[in-house]
């Protein structure tokens, strides 16, 4: 996003709207995947938002300017919506505290931090529970209480069958039917893997955030370059890769329908402290996440790479910067 647009509006203002602008996603999300979303996101709050009251009580700093700004509140609804909904409640706590304590406040507060702090929590949780962050609910299959899931969250004996309503995301399934198997490509035309993404919940819920972000688009809280130039190179580059492999690859269209592309394109990689400050290094900046998110996709461990890719991004700001502003 870009504040300095808002001249006459608070930042507080501005985090406001971008939270409404994601209300169109998240609503979607809690329909299709599970209203744990909504807990998820107040528990996240809570334990970000403590977080960074010890942090700045420790600096002798004034906790109620952190607080009122509305970024920790912004950031951890994003964080919430980035870890899959049954993760066990500690460890989504551990994620928002990483996010405030390394994502933020060891650089020294809001606009100093050189990462996105969502991202920061997002990856301290990817690395260290790759198992619970990597499984998915899916409740198109199966009914799960919210008291189930509530249970689960806490450790508490359940009788959820998890091997049976739990799937990786469409992304890693997807991956893993295009692939050989001793020799032989799995009997999977791109027709089916295309239609198994249309039969998950995900380009619903990208959708979703594509409305809102298309809203931050018109309020002038964002500006196109960054989620353009990465939904673009996300596009050619699957499109390339479906008319050059050999194996069954989904199309492009649906390929930047799936995953975090939408969320991470418009609410994420826009965050105006960690992004680069010009229009031309915004546009690199969002060719470097497209490009890099792909690489992980296809090649990497893990099935989504969009928080890999920003940090690596957020890495490169200052030399994009340098470089454009030596030859402005």
């Amino acid at each position: 996003m870009n504040t300095s647009l808002h001249s006459s509006k608070s930042l507080t203002n501005v985090m406001l709207l971008v939270l409404l602008a994601l209300v169109p996603g998240t609503a979607a999300y809690a329909w299709l995947i599970s209203p744990m979303v909504f807990i998820n996101i107040i528990f996240c709050i809570l334990i970000a938002s403590t977080t960074e009251a010890v942090c700045m009580r420790l600096r002798d700093r004034s906790v109620a300017v952190a607080l009122r700004d509305g970024s920790i509140v912004l950031a951890a609804t994003l964080l919430a919506l980035a870890v899959p909904p049954q993760l066990p409640f500690w460890q989504l706590g551990l994620g928002a505290v990483a996010m405030v304590v390394l994502g933020k406040q060891i650089y020294g507060g809001l606009g100093q931090n050189l990462f996105n702090p969502a991202m920061v929590g997002f990856a301290f949780l990817m690395v260290s529970f790759p198992q619970t962050m990597t499984i998915w609910i899916d409740n198109l299959q199966q009914s799960v209480s919210m008291g189930q899931l509530l249970q689960a969250k806490l450790f508490v004996q359940t009788n959820i069958p998890w091997d049976s309503i739990t799937q990786a995301t469409p992304l890693e399934s997807i991956r893993l039917a295009s692939q050989y198997s001793a020799g032989q490509p799995v009997a999977l035309t791109q027709t089916a893997l295309n239609q198994q993404l249309i039969n998950s919940p995900w380009p619903i819920i990208n959708f979703g955030f594509l409305a809102g972000g298309l809203w931050l688009l018109y309020k002038r809280v964002i500006t196109w370059h960054i989620p353009v130039s990465i939904i673009t190179t996300l596009f050619l580059l699957h499109g390339l890769l479906t008319l050059t492999s050999s194996q069954p690859q989904i199309s492009a269209m649906f390929a930047v329908v799936s995953g975090a592309t939408m969320l991470g394109a418009f609410f994420i990689a826009t965050d105006p402290v960690t992004a680069a400050t010009s229009n031309i290094g915004r546009i690199i900046y969002g060719i470097g996440i497209g490009s890099l998110t792909f690489v992980v996709r296809e090649w990497g461990g893990y099935p989504e790479g969009f928080a890999f890719a920003v940090l690596l991004m957020n890495m490169c700001v200052p030399l994009i910067d340098s470089t454009l502003n030596r030859h402005a």
